[in-house]
């Protein structure tokens, strides 16, 4: 089985990224090959920088926006006026369309900004592991967004956004098939248009209309609904700059 985790890099994430590429914290994601940077910056741009500070790229892939937007121009569809979260939500229809362009057969996706300070196996005695936040929910829209696009209602009491999310190939790509046969439409398209909008209050707005969509409650949700998977909990310390990082508490699975 092939594997890698995707690291989604915005500019504005690299110095993120050089932290979290530490051997300090990669050494805590097990059973996990290689690494894909999915960024706009460019490759000769990113690598002389993660060499600099000592990160070892012999076993990084890349894989660029610009293929994205040109092979998925769909993922502009997820664009709103007036909804002032519109490119949150662009960037979430990116994160899909890699994992539908990329061929590993098991992607971990990653926000850069989180540091795994324990160990973590993605995909553990041949089912998926899921790290979840415990009897958590969110916004209505992310789970009447999955009941309109899936056809069920969520499926656990537990919350898959922990910025380590497993996926496998072959899930995804039925989850694509699924889409398109059941909808009618391309599948970004039929991902966001099944994503109800919701009235701002103030102090956030007065009115206006937003989407609030979870790729990874998405993604986690499908999965559990296709096989049997396996939950830890995860636990978080929260760092607000970046003189605490050296303060981790280890009973802690992630730093975000």
């Amino acid at each position: 089985m092939t594997s890698a985790k995707i690291l989604y890099l915005a500019r504005y994430r690299v110095p993120h990224a050089i932290m979290s590429l530490q051997p300090e914290f990669t050494r805590h994601l097990i059973g996990v090959d290689r690494t894909c940077i999915a960024s706009p910056v460019p490759r000769d741009e990113l690598w002389p920088i993660f060499e600099k500070y000592g990160i070892d790229t012999t076993k990084f892939d890349y894989a660029p926006d610009s293929e994205i937007y040109r092979l998925y121009p769909e993922v502009n569809n997820w664009v709103f006026d007036g909804d002032y979260r519109t490119y949150w939500l662009r960037q979430q229809a990116i994160k899909f369309a890699f994992l539908d362009y990329l061929d590993y057969d098991l992607m971990i996706m990653h926000d850069c900004d989180c540091l795994l300070i324990k160990d973590y196996e993605p995909f553990k005695n041949g089912k998926l592991n899921f790290m979840v936040l415990e009897n958590e929910r969110h916004s209505w829209g992310y789970y009447e967004s999955i009941k309109n696009a899936l056809g069920f209602e969520r499926l656990t009491p537990h919350c898959f956004i922990s910025e380590f999310v497993p996926v496998l190939k072959k899930d995804f790509d039925d989850l694509v098939q699924f889409l398109e046969q059941t909808h009618k439409k391309k599948w970004l398209d039929a991902m966001i248009d099944s994503c109800p909008p919701e009235p701002t209050v103030p102090p956030w707005g007065n009115g206006e209309l937003i989407r609030w969509f979870s790729e990874y409650e998405f993604i986690g949700n499908w999965a559990m609904s296709r096989q049997d998977i396996t939950m830890e909990f995860q636990r978080r310390y929260h760092y607000d700059d970046m003189e605490k990082i050296g303060d981790f508490d280890t009973n802690y699975h992630t730093a975000v």
